[in-house]
C-alpha cells in the first residue's frame, strides 16, 4: 500500500494498537487509547480523546465501541472506523467464546467470580483515574463541577441519559452566552442547502449498500437457521436506537432472549452478564454467549456482529459533520457540558460499584493499592489487571 504524508494515515502499529485497547477494562480503555494513541504514537491530541468519550455519550449503542469508532474514523474514515471496531472487539469475542464453551460443558462459574472480586475492585480505582484525567483535559473550574453535580443529582432521580446530557449542554452554553464567550456569528446561522444534502447522501450512499447486503445475508440465514435470523435482528435494532451504555442495552436484550423467545434461561441470562463482565472490552460481549447457546460458533460471530454494527455506521455517519465543527466555540461548549455531565455520571458508578464489590478489607484493599498505582506510577493497566486475576484466584479462594 502506497504511504502519504498523512500523519493520521494507519499502519501496523496503529492497528495493533486498537487490537490491544481490546484487552481494555471498562473506562479503561479511555486511558490504553491516550496512552498509545496520545503519548506513544503520537497519532492523536489529547482533544481527540474527549471528543470520542463525548461522540461515545450521545450517541446510541455500545460507548466504548462508539469511542474506538470515533478514533478509527479519524485514521482511516469510514474503513478505518470499522477496522477499529473489529479489532477492538477480537479479544473479548474469543475469550467469551472460550468461557461459553466451558460453561456449557461445564455450568460452574465459581472461579470466574473470585475472580471478578479483585477485577471489580481494580475497575472502581480506574474510573476514579478516569474521572481525574478527564477533569484535567478541559473541564476544571467550579462551573464544570456544578454541572457534574447536576447530572449526579439527575442520575440518581433516574432521569434518562440523554436529558441529563442534554442538561449539561445547555448549562455550559448559557454560562457561555451570559460570560460574552459564545456569540452568534456574522451572517447567523445557515441551513443546509439542497446541494449540501445532496452531497452528504452521495458521500455516505455506503449505508444503502451495507444495508442490502445485511438484509439479503440475514434474509438467506433464515432458510436455514431462522432462530438466528430473528436474533440478529432483535440484537441488530437494540443496537441501533438504545442509548447509554451497555448496562442500558441488558433489560431490553433480556426481554428478547429470555421473556419473549425463551433462547436462555433467567440465571443463563445472568451467568452470561458475568461472563461479560470478566472478559474486556464491552460489557454486552454478553451477545456472543447468546449467540453460542442459540446455534454454536456460528450464532456468536452473526450475534456479536449485529449487536456492534450499528454503532460503528452511526458513528462513520456523524463523524464528517462533527470533525468539520467541532472546533467552533458552540460545539467546544457542547462537548464540555457532555464531558462534565459524564464526571457526574461516573462519580455515581464509583459510589454504586463501592457498595457491591468493596465488601471486606480484602476488596478494599484491592481498590486502594489500585489507586495508588494508577495515580503514581506509569504501570500498564492491562499488566495490573492480569495480577489481579492471579492474586484473586489466591485470596478469594
Amino acid at each position: 500500500m502506497k504511504k502519504s504524508s498523512n500523519p493520521r494515515d494507519p499502519s501496523d502499529k496503529v492497528w495493533k494498537s486498537f487490537f490491544l485497547l481490546g484487552f481494555s477494562y471498562g473506562p479503561m480503555v479511555y486511558s490504553m487509547a491516550r496512552t498509545r494513541l496520545v503519548e506513544k504514537l503520537h497519532l492523536m491530541k489529547e482533544r481527540d480523546i474527549t471528543d470520542g468519550i463525548a461522540i461515545g455519550q450521545v450517541m446510541p449503542g455500545a460507548v466504548f465501541v462508539d469511542f474506538v469508532s470515533y478514533l478509527g474514523y479519524l485514521i482511516g474514515r469510514t474503513r478505518g472506523a470499522f477496522a477499529a471496531m473489529l479489532l477492538f472487539v477480537t479479544p473479548s469475542f474469543l475469550l467469551m467464546l472460550i468461557l461459553s464453551f466451558l460453561y456449557m460443558k461445564y455450568g460452574e462459574l465459581h472461579m470466574i467470580q473470585n475472580i471478578l472480586r479483585g477485577l471489580s475492585a481494580i475497575m472502581i480505582a480506574l474510573i476514579v483515574k478516569v474521572i481525574i484525567d478527564i477533569y484535567k483535559s478541559g473541564v476544571k473550574g467550579f462551573r464544570y463541577l456544578i454541572v457534574a453535580a447536576v447530572a449526579t443529582g439527575l442520575i440518581l432521580l433516574n432521569v434518562n441519559i440523554a436529558v441529563i446530557l442534554g442538561v449539561g449542554v445547555a448549562m455550559t452554553m448559557t454560562y457561555g452566552v451570559f460570560s460574552k464567550q459564545l456569540v452568534m456569528e456574522k451572517g447567523g446561522f445557515r441551513f443546509p442547502s439542497i446541494k449540501d444534502i445532496l452531497d452528504y447522501i452521495k458521500s455516505n450512499f455506503w449505508v444503502v449498500w451495507i444495508i442490502a447486503g445485511l438484509i439479503v445475508v440475514n434474509t438467506a440465514i433464515f432458510f436455514f437457521a431462522p432462530s438466528v435470523a430473528i436474533m440478529d435482528v432483535n440484537l441488530f435494532k437494540i443496537g441501533l436506537l438504545t442509548f447509554g451504555n451497555g448496562y442500558t442495552m441488558l433489560p431490553f436484550i433480556y426481554k428478547e432472549v429470555v421473556q419473549t423467545y425463551h433462547w436462555l434461561t433467567p440465571k443463563e441470562f445472568s451467568d452470561g452478564i458475568v461472563m461479560g463482565q470478566i472478559t474486556p472490552g464491552p460489557v454486552i460481549i454478553t451477545a456472543t454467549f447468546i449467540g453460542y447457546k442459540v446455534a454454536g460458533i456460528f450464532g456468536a460471530l452473526t450475534a456479536t456482529l449485529s449487536i456492534f454494527l450499528p454503532s460503528t455506521i452511526l458513528v462513520s455517519l456523524v463523524s464528517k459533520t462533527f470533525v468539520k465543527y467541532k472546533d467552533s466555540r458552540w460545539a467546544e461548549f457542547a462537548l464540555k457540558g457532555i464531558l462534565a455531565s459524564f464526571l457526574g455520571l461516573l462519580a455515581v458508578v464509583v459510589v454504586q460499584l463501592g457498595r457491591t464489590s468493596i465488601t471486606d478489607y480484602k476488596t478494599a484493599l484491592f481498590a486502594l493499592v489500585a489507586v495508588v498505582l494508577f495515580l503514581y506510577t506509569k504501570i500498564n493497566p492491562v499488566l495490573l489487571l492480569l495480577a489481579g486475576v492471579v492474586v484473586s484466584m489466591i485470596v478469594f479462594r
